[in-house]
């Protein structure tokens, strides 16, 4: 049974044959999973015409590059869409996947087209649906990774898959059972040294289980990746105006509490509203609630993303822009969106003695006269020394936070700091 665009064999078919090939004592062999990079969006600019004939040229490609006239066990498919799977002799595996991609793009000059592969080696008897799922993570790991165009599996890939899934498959139950909790860390006042204001951070404990604290840098990202990272983000803002909620009826001192959303929550839900809902609820005034938003917007989510930003700060909320200096397009986010503070990521100065090095001063002048002069208060964030801290005060910084200052702690833990809170 054949592929009816490409000719190729059909996901069944591969199957069936690559089981056979596998379970046949054959040694050597290698799994390949091929994936067109941006193809809908290909499509949506091109047309569906000119992608099944982009399809078709990639079918002859593998065709020629990986014949069964030289590789006799070679089995080619098209599994789905822009999914394509070998399995051939692993001795000319790498070579030939570089191949692969640069007929591509000498056939192509005018449009940038990238196949991205993921290797596997099967091992004798294996089941060939594992190989496939396995030369497929691999591929998947690069996806944003444009400086190479291969990866082959190795042993750590099946843990992060399996992270992920854990994360996607429990995010539901993690919250209602409380696994998920909220951290809040100091943000400084760089003039009096006080405690300020906050950012609440999200924890997930799954203890009695392998992962044991699963970090945001796991957790977020996969749950962007599936987006359902604004079920997370709604559910920290309830949490934020509770515990708000609790000590103001305790007569406790409070200080503002800054929350993350991802540009997607601005796509996937109806944000505002539910933020509007948690703080009206737990008669918040909006002034104690800043709105952080990462850099890493992109260029398409620039009329969602202001229009949702405008409201923001029309209701009264200020809208800061996180881990500036972080992501790829810190210039052209500050010309496309209003932000009324800019958080300035420390990590991008990684390897530079703040105090000797005048590149690291001068970049860090230039970006506090730029955030001046469009009007935007500046805050240091990873903030891990004395002299960070006193360079960042002696250059005019407003706010920071960071280890320097005190790690992720519950609200009473940081009214209880010896440094003070400024109210």
């Amino acid at each position: 049974m054949s592929d009816a665009l490409t000719g190729l064999l059909s996901r069944d078919a591969f199957n069936e044959q690559a089981r056979q090939a596998i379970n046949s004592g054959i040694t050597g062999l290698a799994v390949v999973w091929f994936n067109l990079d941006n193809f809908k969006m290909f499509n949506s600019r091109f047309g569906f015409e000119r992608g099944d004939e982009i399809l078709k040229e990639i079918a002859l490609i593998l065709d020629a590059i990986f014949s069964r006239d030289k590789y006799k066990n070679n089995l080619l498919a098209r599994f789905s869409d822009d999914n394509f799977v070998v399995l051939t002799n692993w001795s000319y595996v790498e070579i030939n996947v570089d191949r692969v991609q640069e007929y591509l793009y000498s056939l192509h000059e005018d449009v940038t087209l990238r196949l991205r592969a993921g290797i596997y080696f099967p091992s004798e008897n294996e089941d060939v649906r594992r190989a496939c799922d396995r030369a497929k993570l691999a591929c998947d790991t690069i996806r944003r990774n444009y400086s190479i165009s291969s990866c082959m599996f190795h042993d750590e890939m099946s843990r992060e898959f399996r992270l992920q899934q854990y994360i996607l498959n429990n995010l539901n139950s993690a919250m209602k059972q409380n696994k998920i909790g909220v951290l809040y860390q100091p943000i400084v006042k760089l003039s009096s040294g006080k405690v300020c204001e906050t950012e609440a951070l999200a924890r997930w404990n799954t203890s009695g289980t392998e992962y044991g604290i699963i970090t945001p840098g796991h957790f977020i990202p996969t749950l962007e990746k599936y987006r359902e990272i604004y079920k997370l983000d709604i559910f920290i803002i309830q949490q934020v105006c509770r515990d708000y909620n609790s000590r103001k009826k305790r007569g406790l001192p409070l200080v503002p509490v800054s929350i993350n959303l991802s540009r997607l929550d601005f796509e996937l839900c109806d944000i505002i509203s539910e933020i509007e809902k948690s703080v009206v609820l737990n008669d918040i005034p909006r002034n104690m609630l800043n709105i952080e938003i990462t850099e890493s917007v992109k260029d398409e989510d620039v009329t969602v993303l202001n229009l949702g930003i405008e409201k923001f700060r029309a209701l009264g909320y200020e809208v800061w822009m996180d881990d500036f200096g972080s992501g790829y397009s810190s210039l052209n986010v500050l010309k496309d969106y209003d932000f009324d503070t800019i958080k300035f990521d420390m990590k991008f100065l990684h390897g530079f003695d703040i105090n000797k090095s005048e590149k690291a001063k001068y970049i860090m002048t230039s970006n506090l006269s730029m955030a001046r002069l469009m009007g935007m208060k500046a805050l240091a964030e990873g903030v891990e020394t004395r002299e960070q801290f006193e360079y960042l005060t002696s250059i005019g910084f407003d706010k920071a936070q960071g280890y320097y200052f005190g790690k992720p702690m519950t609200l009473d833990e940081i009214f209880e700091l010896e440094r003070g809170v400024e109210i």
